[in-house]
C-alpha cells in the first residue's frame, strides 16, 4: 500500500505540473493576457513600473519558472488587481467553499445512497418510481435556475431563510445564522448531484440483491434486515464510493454556480473574479488548489476501496 500511495502522490504531482502550465500558458495567450489587468485608467510610467514589478515584461516560459519556483517557497505571487498575496485571498475564500461543498457532499451521500436502497429494496413499486422520478427531474433541471426559484420562494415570498451571503451582515457570529445562509446553497448544489448517486446506489443493490450468496442466505431463513446489512449493503459500496469521488472533484465545478446565485464568497466567486479582471495569479492560485483537492480525493477513494472491498489490493 505505501509504495501505491507513493507512486500516486508523484502522478499527482506530475498531473499539477501539467494543469498549472496548461492554465498559465491559456491565460497568457488570451486576447490582452494578464497585462490588462494593469493598464486600465494608468499613464504609460505607472503600466511601465507595474510591468516590472509582477514581472510581465519577461518571457512567458520566464514567468512560468518564476511562478513554478515561487510555488515551491509557498509563494503564489500578488493579485494584480487586488495588490494582496494570492495565499491569503485563497485562504480567505477556501474555508467557504469547502464548508459549502462539505455540507453538500454529506448530504448527497446521505440521501443518494439511501435513496438508492430503497429504491432498489422496492424495486417496480411504488417508492422506486417516485425515487426515480425525482432522480430524473435532478438530471433535468439547472442548478442555476434552482437556485433562483428557491430565493424566490424561501426567501422573497416565504420568508424563512436569507438568499446571499455567510452571514447577516452588522450581527456577531453565530452558528444558527451561519447555518440559515447555508442551507439553500448546500441543498440545491447536493439535489444537482443527488441523481447519479441515487441511480449507483440502486443498480449496485440491485446487482448485489440477484447474487447467488444473498439468494443462499435469505434461503437459510436469514431476516431481511440481516441480509441487507451484512451481506448485500457492503459489497454495494465499492461502485457507490467510486461515484462519491467523482462527485467530489465535480462540486467545484458546480459551486462556481451555486456561489455566483447566492453570492457565497468561496473560491468559485473568487475565481469568476479573477478570470473577469485578468489576474492570473489568482487563477492559477484557484486552479493549483483545486487541482490539489482532486488529486487527494482520488488517493482516498483507492483506498476506500481496498478497506471496503478485501479482494482489491495494491501490493
Amino acid at each position: 500500500m505505501g509504495v501505491f500511495v507513493f507512486r500516486r502522490l508523484l502522478q499527482g504531482i506530475l498531473v499539477l505540473l501539467l494543469v498549472s502550465a496548461f492554465t498559465f500558458f491559456l491565460v497568457n495567450l488570451a486576447p490582452g493576457g494578464p497585462s490588462a489587468a494593469v493598464s486600465l485608467e494608468r499613464t504609460a510610467a505607472e503600466r511601465e513600473a507595474l510591468y516590472r514589478q509582477y514581472g510581465l515584461d519577461k518571457p512567458v516560459a520566464v514567468r512560468y519558472m518564476q511562478w513554478l519556483s515561487g510555488v515551491v517557497r509557498g509563494d503564489l505571487g500578488t493579485s494584480l488587481t487586488q495588490g494582496l498575496p494570492v495565499s491569503g485571498l485563497l485562504w480567505q475564500r477556501l474555508g467557504n467553499t469547502l464548508q459549502l461543498a462539505l455540507t453538500a457532499l454529506v448530504l448527497t451521500a446521505l440521501l443518494g445512497v439511501t435513496l438508492g436502497v430503497v429504491a432498489a429494496v422496492t424495486q417496480n413499486r411504488l417508492p422506486d418510481h417516485l425515487i426515480s422520478s425525482v432522480a430524473t427531474l435532478g438530471m433535468s433541471v439547472p442548478g442555476f435556475w434552482l437556485g433562483i426559484v428557491s430565493i424566490i420562494l424561501f426567501s422573497v415570498k416565504l420568508g424563512w431563510l436569507p438568499s446571499s451571503g455567510v452571514a447577516s451582515v452588522g450581527q456577531s457570529f453565530s452558528l444558527l445564522d451561519r447555518a440559515q445562509h447555508l442551507v439553500m446553497p448546500a441543498s440545491v448544489l447536493a439535489f444537482t448531484l443527488l441523481p447519479n448517486v441515487v441511480r449507483v446506489a440502486r443498480s449496485a443493490m440491485l446487482e448485489v440483491l440477484s447474487s447467488d450468496y444473498v439468494r443462499t442466505a435469505k434461503a437459510k431463513g436469514l431476516p431481511n434486515r440481516a441480509v441487507l446489512l451484512k451481506h448485500t449493503f457492503k459489497n454495494a459500496l465499492v461502485p457507490v464510493i467510486a461515484i462519491l469521488g467523482l462527485i467530489t472533484t465535480v462540486l467545484f465545478s458546480g459551486s462556481v454556480v451555486i456561489e455566483s446565485v447566492f453570492s457565497w464568497p468561496g473560491l468559485g466567486r473568487l475565481a469568476i473574479e479573477a478570470a473577469n479582471g485578468r489576474d492570473y495569479p489568482v487563477i492559477l492560485g484557484v486552479t493549483l488548489v483545486a487541482g490539489t483537492i482532486v488529486v487527494v480525493v482520488n488517493l482516498l477513494v483507492d483506498v476506500l476501496y481496498a478497506a471496503v472491498d478485501p479482494r482489491i489490493s495494491y501490493d
